[in-house]
């Protein structure tokens, strides 16, 4: 009886420790996914802050008076 009752425990613990990996399996490789994804919207953000900025004439690096003598 002892015998069978481990044998049982054994099984159980196993099904447990297979269905643990799988959801850590799918875990990490959906951490991988976001990550790559955070990296590269990252990448375009920053893309598309550049742009606005470069479109700001404040924000350029000409002082003002390079600015007043190359429109003259």
């Amino acid at each position: 009886m002892i015998v069978n009752a481990t044998t049982d425990a054994v099984r159980i613990m196993g099904v447990l420790v297979r269905r643990a990996d799988a959801g850590l399996a799918r875990g990490a490789a959906l951490n991988a996914a976001y990550s790559v994804d955070v990296e590269r919207s990252r990448e375009i953000d920053d893309a598309r802050t550049m742009r606005d900025l470069s479109r700001i004439p404040a924000a350029s690096p000409r002082t003002g008076a390079e600015r007043r003598r190359a429109s003259s």
